[in-house]
């Protein structure tokens, strides 16, 4: 014959097993996807961008540029994530507004912000979009630098970052504003 007690110490035995169970079964929600650090780096980004109408102070100018990594030095997944990935081409349109001047320097003088979105294509035909801000830093006026965000399609969630190539202007941008500015042996870092 079992006992009260034996029974009682059976049934909390079983009442603590059935909530250890219940507590392992508690789904969790996945994290938020984040970017993978390092998944792309394009050593050799080339391009060009024209102003319309040029840009100088007191104007804001349509921007069209086009972006190229297809050249001899290929892009590379540092984590492996994308190895299928070689290059890309990207038109963009947007805007660039003057914020300031500075005398002597920058870029045609200008202290500017360009703002726009971007199509990419890559090199095994998938797609995508982005937002992108370039701008020249005040505190030091010759450069051209900026983000993006993909926003649609390959590398979605990615933050792109932009380190200065060589960067030439029009010749006469400083008395008929800014109309073009080549870049050359730019890096653009995907994580």
């Amino acid at each position: 014959m079992t006992s009260i007690h034996s029974r009682s110490r059976h049934r909390g035995a079983v009442l603590t097993a059935v909530l250890a169970l219940a507590a392992t079964a508690v789904v969790v929600s996945p994290a938020p996807a984040q970017a993978a650090p390092g998944d792309l780096l394009c050593p050799d980004s080339n391009g060009y961008a024209v102003f319309e109408p040029p840009l100088q102070s007191g104007v804001t100018s349509t921007v069209t540029a086009h972006v190229s990594t297809n050249n001899p030095t290929p892009c590379h997944s540092p984590n492996g994530s994308h190895p299928e990935l070689a290059w890309y081409d990207e038109a963009v349109n947007g805007t660039a507004t003057v914020s300031g001047v500075v005398d002597g320097g920058g870029i045609c003088n200008l202290l500017f912000t360009i703002a726009g979105t971007g199509s990419l294509t890559w090199s095994d035909g998938t797609t995508s979009d982005d937002e992108i801000t370039f701008q020249t830093d005040p505190a030091k006026p010759k450069t051209l630098g900026g983000s993006a965000t993909i926003t649609r399609g390959t590398l979605q969630g990615d933050t792109v970052t932009f380190a200065e190539g060589v960067i030439t202007p029009n010749t006469d941008c400083a008395t008929a504003g800014l109309s073009r500015l080549d870049f050359h042996q730019a890096t653009n870092t995907f994580s």
